[in-house]
């Protein structure tokens, strides 16, 4: 009970609870893209998002904010139906152009191992050509700074 009321005013007031929340939705965006695309139930890829979670952040509170916001992100898409991947997959080009930096924060082993857990040989392929492109925008990245 205490969890899911934590979780909640992470959610809710996740601005003023999370240090660097436009950076952690920013990676939360990009994981939720490539999960969505596979049409595929989230428990496939619970214990792999966790794990992820855990690598990236430290500070427990922190990698589970990740978590949730990818659930928030994944609910929008699929029961909601307010947006849809290729919704998502724009924005987060659009904040790749807004703010370069965002680049550094895709990791595509991770999105490697996200994928690891679909299923589908369709999705799969279609989840190879989102990673190979954001791949290529953190490479785009790189490049211009040196």
């Amino acid at each position: 009970m205490l969890k899911s009321i934590k979780n909640y005013f992470f959610s809710a007031f996740r601005e003023i609870f999370v240090y660097h929340h436009s950076s952690l939705e920013f990676r939360a965006k990009t994981y939720a893209v490539l999960i969505a695309s596979s049409h595929e139930p989230l428990s496939n890829y619970q214990s792999t998002l966790n794990e992820i979670a855990s690598e990236i952040y430290s500070e427990p509170d922190r990698a589970s904010a990740l978590v949730i916001t990818v659930k928030e992100y994944l609910k929008n898409i699929h029961i909601k139906k307010q947006r849809g991947e290729e919704a998502l997959l724009i924005e987060v080009i659009r904040e790749l152009r807004q703010v370069p930096r965002y680049a550094l924060k895709i990791e595509p082993e991770h999105l490697t191992r996200l994928q690891s857990c679909t299923n589908d040989e369709d999705s799969v392929i279609y989840q190879d050509r989102l990673i190979d492109f954001l791949e290529q925008k953190r490479l785009e990245y790189r490049e211009l700074k040196r």
